[in-house]
């Protein structure tokens, strides 16, 4: 199969389409496109729960009291989650403990069948705003707290 280098390839080298829907390369060897936003949006670096309790302690004004406020939630989500309940913090997300069952998988270098165990998870659901502000469909706002809910609108009496 003859391939043909286009000038108009958006990565320089890279293979275009022969013109007839496929790409001759294997979609492991293509270039992946990555979103500007994507990109944008990502830290080199995570946040660590010291960095946490001094993001709560800016807003309570002591590092002590940020402290024992992120340990106490974190504990109780936790021993929550351990003990079989689902933690669902609204806007945030929730937390649900699941159990997967024991199954035969395969070992990828023999092809021998291994049994695997059945074991306890945790799965974390994000919500509807964290979501949305992590897309960038709502805009952050400069302060205040970012999951909120909006105010509801007054009623208006009927005559």
């Amino acid at each position: 199969m003859n391939h043909v280098v286009c000038s108009r390839a958006p990565v320089c080298g890279q293979i275009a389409d022969p013109g007839y829907g496929l790409n001759p390369w294997p979609a492991a060897w293509r270039a992946r496109p990555s979103t500007p936003a994507a990109q944008s949006n990502r830290k080199e670096t995570p946040v660590n729960k010291a960095q946490l309790i001094q993001a709560v302690a800016k807003t309570t004004g002591n590092r002590a009291q940020a402290a024992d406020a992120v340990e106490a939630a974190l504990d109780a989500i936790v021993r929550a989650v351990t003990a079989g309940e689902v933690v669902s913090v609204t806007g945030f997300g929730s937390l649900t403990p699941e159990v997967r069952p024991a199954r035969t998988a395969r070992n990828p270098q023999t092809g021998e069948p291994v049994e695997v165990a059945e074991r306890r998870v945790v799965k974390f659901r994000p919500g509807a705003r964290f979501k949305d502000l992590v897309a960038g469909r709502r805009a952050m706002p400069e302060s205040g707290n970012c999951i909120q809910k909006d105010p509801k609108s007054p009623k208006v009496a009927r005559p």
